[in-house]
């Protein structure tokens, strides 16, 4: 059997939908290889990054090692390398790791940020497109603000305590949101009056968020930041950066130790000498099925552009935009199309396959702006419309593990607050307080089995199997082993006490105590702190392998 390989060069969110997508339809057809090439081990979700660069969340909340992506796919393989350059003729890609031949080949490399040439950004400023970048950003704004809070001259405290970014577009509203509430920690930690932590965005236009259509939800974005002392700054051009600060087009300076920017994304500049036709930003131009264009506008007939490296004008609905709606919809098209070459499918034009349910602009835990299905809609509902975005993709890419640990990370593991409920439902912040309540509980159970609760002993049971599991539940409930399981077992024979004799007030009472320690009250003085994750670390392993800083599994 001839084996054909599928080759996709990315694995950002482009790159993974197409893998996904292929890897379901060709799962029959052993003769079709995916290999998904990344120089990285894991792929980001680059919407998050800015979660990231304030402290809001760890940086492995936004990284997904591809094996555990990828570990039930057995026909993707993996390989971590750089691609150099590409070979039409031979249809061969060549990376650091040799030359990989392809039958279909998928471009996804992503972009990376554009400062437009602006002197002195990449030697005095950050740039926020990359996990590398946002580390920068979190590690210099918590030392910078040490700095300036040990600063004792006046001028340089100031300039120390100034954070500005540049470009009001998604990244930089939604990053600016996040230092809003970083400030306040930041302020807490190192004894500072929050109103000495500036925050400045500068917008070279004359209005902030400006591809939104509803200038509505720009002008509430607006206020709230304003609201939350948050110096906006429209008609401000950034002509120069240096140590010391931002240089305007007017003469005028800000001084600063921290200027992020976010102003503009480019496609990555080593795919420019691949000799294909490029559009804005250095984007390879595709045509309606997203295929790659040659220098004289005719398309390949076996490469397909998808995500951040893809220029495309659609009739409808316009250009494709630097989302991730935006990725899938190319990406969708362009697997489409591959399976078409197959003889396993339909084509699909981008307008057939395009998909936009809308977006939603976080800035900050608390607030967020969002157009979906057609509606418009702020604060609370809207946040955890954000959430209900991020979930969903990860549902797209059938990944049960991330929707798990993002619903942690995002709602129950998150400190100071920042989350949409503001933190009261993080068990960080309450499940050592229902730790006497659980061991109250375990005991509660082991002395109605033994017959030593007095007249609640003719509520439950003191013989037989029943017995039994009421012991098995209060000892584990008491050593907090299996919590939350067990929690569950406890409300279930209460609701069958109550059924087989009548309900009392004490029955409500256990069922609802038993309710408050499945919140995780196991680990606060209990097993399951050691249990719960070593049962995670083999139960992981053998569902999605080992993960690995590099792969390279075309030798197997």
């Amino acid at each position: 059997m001839n084996e054909k390989n599928i080759v996709i060069v990315g694995a950002g969110f482009g790159g993974v939908f197409a893998a996904k997508t292929l890897s379901k339809k060709l799962r029959s057809h052993k003769e079709y290889n995916i290999i998904l090439v990344d120089k990285h081990s894991y792929f980001t979700y680059m919407t998050e990054l800015h979660e990231v660069a304030s402290q809001r969340v760890k940086p492995k909340h936004v990284q997904e090692d591809l094996e555990h992506l990828f570990y039930q796919d057995k026909n993707v393989k993996l390989l971590t390398t750089e691609v150099t350059n590409i070979n039409k003729d031979k249809k061969t890609i060549s990376t650091t790791q040799g030359d990989i031949p392809y039958e279909k080949l998928v471009l996804a490399v992503g972009g990376q940020s554009n400062d437009f040439g602006t002197p002195g950004v990449k030697e005095h400023g950050f740039e926020l497109w990359s996990m590398e970048e946002s580390l920068k950003i979190r590690n210099h704004i918590e030392n910078i603000i040490g700095q300036g809070a040990a600063e004792l001259d006046p001028d340089k405290r100031e300039q120390m305590l100034t954070i500005a970014v540049v470009g009001s577009g998604f990244t930089g509203a939604e990053l600016m949101g996040e230092f809003i509430e970083q400030r306040k920690v930041l302020a807490q930690t190192y004894k500072l009056d929050e109103s000495e932590i500036k925050l400045v965005l500068l917008e070279a236009s004359p209005s902030i968020l400006n591809m939104l259509k509803d200038r509505k939800l720009a002008d509430k974005a607006f206020k709230y930041m304003e609201d939350n002392g948050v110096d906006i700054r429209l008609n401000s051009r950034v002509t120069g950066v240096d140590e010391n600060g931002v240089f305007f087009q007017d003469g005028s300076t800000l001084p600063t130790k921290s200027l992020i920017w976010t102003a503009g994304v480019k496609a990555k500049s080593f795919i420019s000498n691949w000799g294909f036709k490029y559009g804005r930003g250095g984007r390879i131009e595709a045509d309606d099925y997203m295929r790659a264009t040659k220098e004289d506008g005719t398309p390949e007939k076996d490469i397909y552009v998808a995500g951040d490296t893809l220029s495309y004008v659609d009739e409808k609905t316009g250009p494709i935009p630097q989302t991730v709606e935006g990725a899938e919809s190319a990406a969708r098209a362009a697997s489409a199309n591959i399976l078409a070459d197959f003889g396993l499918g339909k084509a699909k034009t981008f307008s057939e396959a395009v998909k936009y349910h809308g977006f939603a602009v976080s800035i900050g835990s608390h607030y967020t702006v969002a157009s979906l299905m057609g509606l418009n809609f702020s604060g609370f509902i809207a946040s955890i419309a954000k959430h209900g975005i991020n979930l969903f993709f990860y549902s797209q890419i059938r990944s049960a593990y991330s929707i798990f640990h993002y619903m942690l990370d995002e709602f129950f593991r998150t400190e100071d607050g920042r989350n949409p409920f503001k933190g009261s439902i993080s068990r960080l912040g309450n499940v050592l307080w229902s730790t006497p309540l659980r061991l109250f509980l375990g005991i509660f159970w082991i002395l109605v089995a033994l017959g030593n609760a007095g007249d609640l002993n003719n509520f439950f049971w003191q013989n037989g199997l029943a017995s039994f599991i009421e012991i098995v539940t209060g000892a584990g409930i008491l050593l907090g082993l299996f919590t939350w399981p067990l929690g569950l077992l406890s409300i279930l024979l209460t609701i069958v006490s109550g059924a087989t004799h009548s309900f009392e007030l004490t029955h409500w009472f256990i069922m609802l105590s038993s309710l408050a320690i499945m919140n995780g009250s196991g680990r606060g003085f209990g097993l399951d702190f050691y249990v719960v994750p070593l049962l995670q670390k083999i139960f992981g392993g053998l569902w999605y392998g080992k993960a690995k800083s590099t792969y390279n599994e075309l030798e197997k």
